[in-house]
């Protein structure tokens, strides 16, 4: 009998060959549903959020003179949130326009900043992001999955949704807890019953 790794390994390649935005959607979606498990959105949001973002993303990285590699994008329950850099305002500017088309998008909360990161930036900011997930996935209260976590010059954004203000307060506290933190930004919501 195919084990089930072997089978998907096929079908990839089988969509591939038919045609390659069939394997786009199939990482996509085994993406989308795996995180889905552990969100507390319903998981129609959170397959449109996945979307929402997925077309932004690719929309900026078509854009010419758009260096969105340093632009990271998260979409909760209809709402971008945009970190990162832009070396000009005329860029996030068309950023900002870029997400606005976008079918689905309610709102944006731009919080890019003008300039490059440099190196020690960056991996500083790796650093924080990987030590705040890390007490996330070790704590009893604050899920590490369902908290999405970036780090932009030791400011620290978190967003997601939660069930409990509890939640939300221990993931703060653990956030501040950690060494080179200069922020903590709160974009969590909580989930409605």
């Amino acid at each position: 009998m195919l084990s089930k790794v072997y089978v998907r390994v096929l079908l990839l390649l089988l969509c591939a060959s038919l045609n390659t935005a069939c394997v786009s959607g199939v990482i996509l979606g085994g993406t989308a549903a795996t995180t889905a498990a552990f969100d507390e959105r319903p998981v129609g949001q959170h397959f449109d959020d996945v979307s929402i973002a997925t077309e932004i993303d690719a929309r900026l990285i078509a854009e010419k003179n758009m260096p969105s590699r340093w632009v990271s994008i998260e979409v909760i329950e209809g709402v971008v949130i945009l970190t990162g850099y832009l070396p000009s305002q005329s860029q996030i500017s068309r950023a900002v326009f870029i997400c606005r088309s976008v079918d689905g998008v309610k709102d944006i909360d731009n919080q890019l900043h003008i300039g490059e990161p440099s190196t020690s930036s960056l991996f500083s900011d790796s650093w924080i992001t990987a030590q705040v997930k890390t007490k996330f996935l070790n704590d009893a209260l604050v899920s590490g999955i369902s908290v999405h976590v970036e780090t932009v010059a030791g400011k620290v954004y978190l967003q997601g949704v939660l069930v409990s203000q509890a939640q939300r307060y221990r993931a703060m506290e653990l956030t501040r807890s950690v060494k080179g933190v200069t922020a903590v930004v709160d974009l969590l919501r909580l989930r409605v019953k």
